[in-house]
């Protein structure tokens, strides 16, 4: 549903695979509970949205099923950088870009905004309201940066949460300090002497192959989120091999992987409350996900009879 809330001016709370990259080879945190999958992460996003509309129905909201992904696979190996050329030939950006026809079909194929659009707009707005708390009750978290986020307590896509994790405000306090570290990281290493040394060579290297960016990140951004898959794999590649005929592969994975050490061990705590609710939250998840498919099916074929 994060479009869709996009388009209306709301955000909605993200787990450690919307907005951060995944760990990098470094093993960072070995003595830590281990981090859910992409799938298995995939599911407590599904488990989430189910919750949400469950609960947006007792309040009278009738939310259809939001379409699934316009693309879906697995996950870049990167952090900083793609550094695996084999997988970008094969994956290009995985599902992170799609093409113009996958971008078409999304927006054509949008049934929760469409139910929010016929909304008149004070009963759209209580929509919104009952959906994400309207700033209510408003629990704060100061992040590894020294930034504060804050979450309201009500509404459905906090209690959601709190149903799936079993508490709200636990979760969200981990949660937002788990993916806090992460982009401290990324921030700091990305500022090291030997980083921004090797990242000048991998901007020399790229600019050589007619795609004069600086870093990754902008070289990602002038590609953009919808691409035909020859020009995404063009790109990817050209990261991939860059990376690692500049060595910037090398000095990322390392650089990275001190920062995640000393941000997870400062972090302990909340990084290891995270990775266990999710992990304790996985099989409630799946059953959540079994009974919502038994129910559609049994609806369908009521409707069919």
């Amino acid at each position: 549903m994060l479009s869709l809330l996009m388009s209306f001016g709301v955000l909605t709370a993200c787990g450690p695979g919307d907005s951060a990259a995944p760990a990098p080879r470094a093993s960072a945190d070995a003595a830590l509970p281990r981090e859910v999958t992409a799938k298995e992460l995939g599911t407590l996003n599904r488990a989430e949205d189910i919750l949400e509309r469950r609960c947006l129905a007792h309040a009278g909201f009738r939310l259809p099923a939001a379409p699934e992904p316009a693309r879906t696979g697995p996950e870049p190996p990167m952090a900083l950088v793609l550094a695996d050329a084999s997988w970008a030939r094969e994956h290009g950006y995985g599902h992170r870009v799609r093409t113009p026809e996958e971008t078409a079909r999304l927006y054509a194929d949008d049934p929760v905004g469409e139910y929010l659009r016929a909304l008149k707009p004070k009963r759209r707005a209580e929509a919104l309201r009952v959906w994400q708390g309207g700033g209510v009750d408003t629990v704060e978290v100061t992040l590894p940066s020294g930034a504060t986020t804050g979450r309201s307590t009500r509404g459905c896509t906090s209690e959601a949460r709190g149903e799936l994790y079993g508490d709200f405000r636990v979760w969200f306090g981990a949660d937002a300090v788990d993916r806090g570290v992460m982009a401290l990281a990324m921030s700091r290493a990305q500022a090291e002497p030997a980083y921004t040394k090797a990242l000048r060579s991998w901007s020399d290297c790229v600019a050589g192959r007619g795609l004069p960016h600086e870093t990754p990140q902008r070289l990602r951004a002038a590609l953009g989120e919808s691409a035909p898959v020859t020009k995404e794999i063009e790109y990817a590649v050209a990261e991939a091999d860059c990376a690692a005929a500049s060595g910037l592969a090398e000095v990322a994975d390392d650089v990275m992987g001190r920062h995640l050490s000393e941000g997870r061990e400062r972090y302990r705590a909340d990084v290891t409350n995270a990775r266990r609710m999710r992990l304790a939250a996985l099989p409630k998840a799946e059953r959540i996900i079994r009974d919502d498919d038994t129910s559609r099916h049994n609806t369908q074929k009521r409707g069919t009879e």
